[in-house]
């Protein structure tokens, strides 16, 4: 039992003085009041700011895009005309064209309005415990 005290108080004594030459090679780890950076004090407040705000309105146009259509099989060809008159590659028939809904959001006014925004102010004040940790 004794031998197990003596143990720990020797691995006691071996940590603190290896600590204390880390802490010692460093650096003081504390830091003297007069080398502490100054307090800032943050106050904030309202403002009002000039805004503009745009009325947008949705319209819906449509658009007509081209595309090609692959050729039929030559057996499903039989019922379908071939009169076109286009210039066409060996793989497609005639151009076709598709109808696209197009959704746009245009501007239709803009209002002058104000809105309030939260400053920031800084000021150095005095060192206190409650801001300067």
């Amino acid at each position: 039992m004794t031998l197990r005290i003596l143990l720990a108080s020797s691995m006691v004594l071996f940590i603190s003085t290896q600590m204390q030459s880390l802490i010692a090679a460093e650096g003081s780890p504390y830091v003297m009041a007069e080398q502490a950076p100054p307090c800032e004090c943050v106050e904030h407040s309202c403002k009002l700011v000039p805004e503009t705000k745009k009325i947008m309105k949705t319209v819906y146009e449509v658009q007509e895009v081209p595309y090609c259509l692959k050729k039929l099989p030559p057996l499903c060809s039989l019922f379908h005309h071939h009169g076109c008159d286009c210039e066409m590659c060996a793989e497609c028939q005639c151009p076709r064209y598709k109808k696209v809904l197009v959704k746009k959001e245009i501007v239709c006014k803009e209002i002058c309005t104000s809105k309030c925004v939260v400053e920031e102010h800084r000021m150095p004040c005095q060192p206190c415990d409650s801001c300067c940790k």
